[in-house]
Formats: C-alpha cells, sequence, structure tokens
C-alpha cells in the first residue's frame, strides 16, 4: 500500500487587513525586531537585546505580541540546556493596502501610525549612512550608493504602471539576493570573492502640489 506524505506549506506572512495587527507591529521596537530576526536568524531575547533598545525582558514581551500576530514563531534551542527561548521570523515581510483602512476613523488613525512608524524607520537608515556611511563603508559604497529624485506627469493608471515595473524589478533583485545568500551560506564563502552587504532600498511616489492652490480675489461691485 503506498503511503502518501503530506507536505506542509511553510508559513508565511499576509498582507495586514486588521487594524489591531498593523497597530501592533507598528510599535518601533518591534519593527526593529523582525527587522533583525529576518536578517540576522534565530535568537533569544538577551542576543537581540544587543541590536535593539531594551532590556531582555521587555524584549521578551515585544518577541511574545510579534508571536500571537503572526510575525515570529518559536524556533528549536540550538543550545545544550534547553531553558532559552529561541524566535525566528516568519518570511513574507510586513505589509499592508492602504484602502484596507479608510472605512472609519480608528482604521485611519491606526494606518497613520503605522505610516509614520515605517517611515520613520526608513529616514533613520537613511540618515544613518548619511551621517557615518562613508567612514563606515568606505568611498568605494559611497560612490555607488544611489540618491535621486525627479518630478513626473502621471495619471493614476501611469503611476500604477510604474509601481508595476519598479515592483518587478525589486522584485527579480531581491529573488537574485536570496539565492546567492543561500549559495553563501552553504559554501561558507562568497564564491566570485565580492564582498557583499545589506543593501537597503526604499522609494516613494506621491502626488503632491509644489505651490498653493490660489483662489481668486471675491468680485467687486
Amino acid at each position: 500500500m503506498e503511503r502518501k506524505t503530506q507536505v506542509t506549506e511553510p508559513r508565511t506572512t499576509g498582507s495586514i487587513t486588521d487594524p489591531r495587527t498593523l497597530r501592533a507591529i507598528a510599535h518601533p521596537i518591534r519593527m526593529r525586531l523582525y527587522e533583525v530576526l529576518t536578517t540576522g536568524g534565530p535568537a533569544t531575547a538577551a542576543k537581540l537585546s544587543a541590536y535593539v533598545q531594551g532590556a531582555p525582558g521587555s524584549l521578551s514581551y515585544h518577541l511574545r505580541e510579534l508571536a500571537e500576530y503572526g510575525f515570529i514563531e518559536e524556533a528549536p534551542d540550538p543550545g545544550r540546556d534547553k531553558r532559552e527561548r529561541w524566535w525566528r521570523a516568519i518570511p513574507g515581510g510586513v505589509r499592508w493596502s492602504p484602502a484596507d483602512f479608510l472605512a472609519n476613523p480608528a482604521q485611519r488613525e491606526a494606518l497613520a501610525s503605522a505610516n509614520q512608524a515605517l517611515v520613520a524607520r526608513q529616514l533613520q537608515r537613511l540618515h544613518g549612512w548619511q551621517s557615518s556611511g562613508v567612514e563606515q563603508w568606505g568611498p568605494g559604497w559611497a560612490d555607488v550608493a544611489i540618491a535621486t529624485d525627479t518630478m513626473l506627469y502621471l495619471n493614476q493608471e501611469e503611476l500604477q504602471q510604474l509601481a508595476d515595473e519598479l515592483g518587478a524589478i525589486i522584485a527579480a533583485w531581491g529573488e537574485r539576493s536570496r539565492q546567492q545568500r543561500k549559495a553563501d551560506d552553504s559554501s561558507g564563502a562568497q564564491e566570485d570573492g565580492k564582498d557583499r552587504e545589506q543593501v537597503f532600498v526604499f522609494t516613494h511616489a506621491f502626488p503632491f502640489a509644489d505651490k498653493p492652490v490660489l483662489k481668486p480675489p471675491p468680485a467687486t461691485t
């Protein structure tokens, strides 16, 4: 008799649609914890305290919150005493659509809070690079770092097309990056001899008015 093996699909995070989940991840410490677990691999609260500001006890609370809302999960303890609690990130990232949080003031408040926390973290990284990036990474990385902006005149459909094209490029490079990291991890060294570092990429594109909309003066009689 042939025995069928059930294949369990790995867990991934989904797009956030619940305001409570959005508020939970919007906390700066939780965002940073998920970030470190994603890039650095499984860790304990004590180990994470070297990278995230806070006492291990406080970080443990935030880790439990992340687990409750489906962003991280417990990982096997690689130690011998089995007394430490290890955590690992659930892949998939943190993402949401603003359209899912416009129905009422509470949803819009949660959306605004999450957007502010996300942008604050992005700007924190940018400021860190601008203040000490050259000293830390050297002129080679400074020469290839990207800083650009431009002005486009688009309608909604064209902006959507731009977003799709940029998304496809980033997704392709993301997959290439993941495959290269797996190869480097399995070989214990970078096969092509080139030093690789984590590279942070973020883009924003949105409409804005570059001058005030002036109303004509009232007609005089």
